[in-house]
């Protein structure tokens, strides 16, 4: 019912416009209505579109998100973590939408989405991360940089305060997909699948992806962020990377060499 309408007919229904008990009484049912009507706008507020609010994290509250990731990698894994380690100090330092936000719903990107060894999740946890911060466009872009961190960096960088088991090596990907980036760092380590080596390193790089998209969001919130990675889209005519041969030797999908017409067909977005 409309807030106005109610409060006419609470009005008139109980003879309050009478005299100065009626005016009285007016005052406190306009109170009244003021605090329903600030109410309703309340529940007005939206954050159906994107982006949420975003305050800057200190270095110190970037370090605590590295540790929060990697301990949470323990709780529900990869992605989970890395985008945990940002919502749970935005959750206190801003409150709104992200006390409710259910981080649990990228649970399912272990494992290079559930346990099929595809895109790392920590990249698509932090990529969530972004874009709740910044946008779908600027979210995206992160994403890339990111990406490209991962692919590019000796890995793990990230220290925690209570490690779970202590490491030796890092290694260098060369890609963002799970299983060529934990079996080259395994094979270097000396070490199995699901060994406490492995789950601490994964913890760590969880924690290393959630500090970078931070940094990267502070940057943007000073107007400072500026892409420089070029994604290899359409290395092998279709979205892929440049180093197929480390999996499919000489094997590499072939396309028809020819490029289609229908990026008419979109609306918005990219």
């Amino acid at each position: 019912m409309d807030v106005v309408k109610m409060l006419d007919e609470k009005v008139s229904r109980r003879g309050l416009i009478k005299g100065a008990a009626g005016i009285a009484g007016v005052a406190a049912l306009t109170m009244g209505g003021l605090g329903l009507l600030s109410k309703v706008e309340a529940a007005k507020t939206s954050y159906a579109t994107l982006p949420w609010p975003y305050k800057k994290f200190t270095a110190a509250e970037i370090k605590e998100a590295g540790n929060i990731a990697h301990d949470n990698w323990f709780k529900h894994f990869c992605s989970f973590a890395a985008l945990s380690g940002g919502v749970e100090i935005l959750r206190r330092k801003v409150g709104g939408p992200y006390n409710s936000f259910p981080m649990e719903l990228t649970s399912f990107a272990h494992g290079g989405t559930a346990g099929w060894g595809a895109t790392c999740g920590t990249l698509i946890g932090s990529g969530v991360l972004a874009t709740l911060c910044a946008g779908p466009k600027i979210g995206e872009q992160i994403a890339n940089e990111v990406c490209n961190f991962y692919a590019t960096s000796a890995l793990p960088i990230f220290v925690p305060d209570h490690p779970k088991a202590q490491i030796k090596t890092t290694s260098v990907s060369d890609s963002p997909v799970c299983h060529l980036s934990v079996g080259k760092w395994m094979k270097k380590e000396g070490v199995g699948f699901l060994s406490p080596q492995q789950m601490d390193r994964c913890g760590r790089v969880a924690a290393d992806m959630c500090m970078r998209t931070l940094e990267y969001l502070n940057l943007w919130a000073d107007g400072k962020f500026e892409p420089k990675t070029k994604a290899p889209f359409m290395a092998n005519e279709i979205p892929s990377q440049n180093n197929c041969t480390d999996c499919h030797g000489d094997k590499i999908p072939q396309t028809s060499g020819k490029f289609g017409t229908g990026l008419d067909l979109l609306k918005g977005g990219h």
